[in-house]
């Protein structure tokens, strides 16, 4: 067996100490905060003095942090030197959507199928993180009408007190129903009508 011998490296603030030791496959070193060099490959900081390899390209020497990503690197020096392209998320406004269930519908920005009345799909996915407006609109509409709804809901089941109807007619109860309900239904469904009115044009 080769004896390993340690290696004692010195500076004013501190002492490192390493182990010497044959290159191989399976070699792999850890990440260093003291590395100055980057791998081209994984983008690990590398300490040259401790690195697993270094190859010498267009008189510049690169590091690395394992043998696979030296070999990676011989194979294709261009392909990890070249700068990674930069995503373009576009706005809502540029996408081309399309309907689900009728791709012949294609629009630019965002809207609803004329043919069924489904809300229209962005046809390239991307990694834009705006929120969707339907989903906007609909969360509003929910909360209005839930608010509207409360009182109706609190109405019909006090009515069932036997002395209810003592405190508020039932004609009043009635009117007062219908003028809390009239929004959800008429601005709340507003939706569904349009696209139920859209399908059978």
């Amino acid at each position: 067996m080769r004896k390993i011998e340690p290696e004692i490296q010195t500076s004013s603030n501190f002492v490192q100490i390493s182990r010497k030791k044959d290159l191989s496959q399976d070699d792999v070193m850890i990440s260093s905060p003291l590395g100055s060099e980057i791998d081209p490959v994984c983008g690990m900081k590398i300490n040259p003095l401790s690195s697993a390899g270094n190859y010498a390209y267009k008189e510049k020497t690169y590091y690395f942090c394992a043998i696979s990503c030296l070999n990676k690197f011989k194979q294709n020096p261009e392909n990890y030197l070249q700068p990674k392209p930069k995503l373009v998320i576009n706005s809502h406004k540029d996408v081309e959507y399309t309907c689900p269930m009728h791709p012949e519908i294609v629009q630019i920005g965002y809207g609803s199928c004329p043919i069924c009345g489904m809300a229209l799909e962005p046809k390239i996915i991307s990694l834009d993180d705006k929120p969707d407006p339907e989903l906007l609109s609909m969360t509003r509409r929910f909360w209005v009408c839930l608010v509207l709804t409360l009182p109706v809901f609190a109405l019909a089941m006090l009515e069932m007190l036997p002395s209810f109807s003592q405190i508020i007619s039932p004609q009043i109860s009635l009117w007062i129903q219908f003028i809390f309900t009239l929004p959800v239904v008429l601005w709340g469904g507003f939706p569904f009508f349009e696209r139920g009115f859209a399908s059978i044009k």
